[in-house]
């Protein structure tokens, strides 16, 4: 089948536009990662940049005219929210692709909206406050310590030691960080103390969950991290230093049960098609909290949800060809 991998503007690279792994960088890529792949499988793939001339990448699809597009885009004009624009824009063109649709998207990357929907469905989510820009004020009644960040970023960005906060004064500056420099409301959470578990999912109708994953925060207990900032999840150096750790969470039957059942209900909730990641943590106190959902995680080998697929003996193509077939298994039976 040709296949279209439709990648962000920032993973194209002028001198292996293929993605044929001209050098050692290319190759650690996530975008590589898929490609290979994918042709792996026998597919004739088509690297495709989504750049900032809408027009000439909507001129690019139709001269291809692929039976699918891989959709490994995650913003536009490094905007995280416009990635529900490119999801939407194939649905105007006809075009079907992998992963969440736009509504799934929009409302995975507000992170105050999904939790006030997951809990109205009785999902367990932290206490907390959005603050818009042009507000300081710290939301009392979340409670101390909380985490601020931003309302709609991704990945952890905009997360750092400094995000976990413990008085006013430090919310205050934290708050005011991400409205001047992000450009967006800040939303304050309540800082779940326990353990945090990362659960992956593939599937629509039938919904298969892989065995979680867990972040072990090694030494953090004093000065080090306790949550996971955007140097935990890309770091590898400062894990180190952290003894900061990602591996299979060991958790009672009964527990797992839990977490895949709540895992589930909150895809489903969401939105979430084909492939998604829900990140949980278990409270000191034995509840299972929602942190984030994830619509379209790191597919590169060797991360969580490959781990966590080859942990349940799905190496990593066969990972990508379920996700290529879950996809074209909807627009067969829509």
């Amino acid at each position: 089948m040709k296949i279209v991998a439709l990648i962000d503007q920032e993973a194209f690279h002028p001198e292996d536009p293929q993605l044929s792994g001209a050098t050692e960088a290319i190759c650690r890529e996530m975008e590589f990662h898929v490609v290979e792949a994918l042709r792996l499988l026998g597919h004739e793939v088509e690297v495709l940049p989504f750049g900032p001339d809408v027009e000439q990448t909507i001129r690019r699809l139709r001269d291809i005219s692929p039976g699918l597009v891989f959709n490994l885009t995650e913003h536009f004009r490094g905007d995280r929210r416009m990635d529900a624009s490119i999801a939407g824009l194939l649905d105007l063109l006809g075009i079907p692709y992998t992963g969440t649709g736009p509504d799934g998207m929009i409302l995975c990357r507000d992170k105050a909206t999904c939790k006030r929907i997951l809990g109205h469905h009785h999902i367990r989510v932290p206490a907390f406050a959005t603050v818009p820009r042009g507000r300081r004020r710290c939301p009392r009644q979340v409670g101390f310590p909380m985490v601020v960040k931003p309302q709609y970023e991704d990945g952890s960005d905009g997360i750092s030691l400094a995000s976990l906060v413990h008085n006013e004064q430090q919310a205050y500056e934290r708050i005011a960080l991400i409205h001047n420099r992000l450009s967006q409301p800040a939303i304050c959470e309540q800082f779940v103390s326990g353990r945090e578990i990362y659960v992956g999912i593939i599937g629509n109708r039938r919904l298969y969950t892989f065995p979680p994953r867990e972040l072990f925060f090694g030494r953090s207990g004093g000065e080090g991290p306790l949550i996971a900032t955007a140097r935990v999840k890309r770091d590898a150096a400062y894990r180190r230093k952290w003894q900061i750790t990602y591996g299979n969470a060991d958790l009672s039957h009964a527990l797992m049960q839990q977490v895949q059942r709540i895992s589930k209900r909150i895809y489903r909730i969401l939105y979430l098609r084909d492939y998604g990641r829900i990140d949980l943590r278990i409270a000191d106190t034995g509840e299972i909290v929602f942190l984030e959902a994830n619509p379209n995680p790191d597919l590169s080998y060797g991360e969580d949800l490959a781990e966590a697929a080859q942990q349940a003996g799905i190496e990593h193509p066969e990972l990508v060809r379920r996700i290529v077939n879950l996809a074209l298994s909807r627009y067969a039976e829509s």
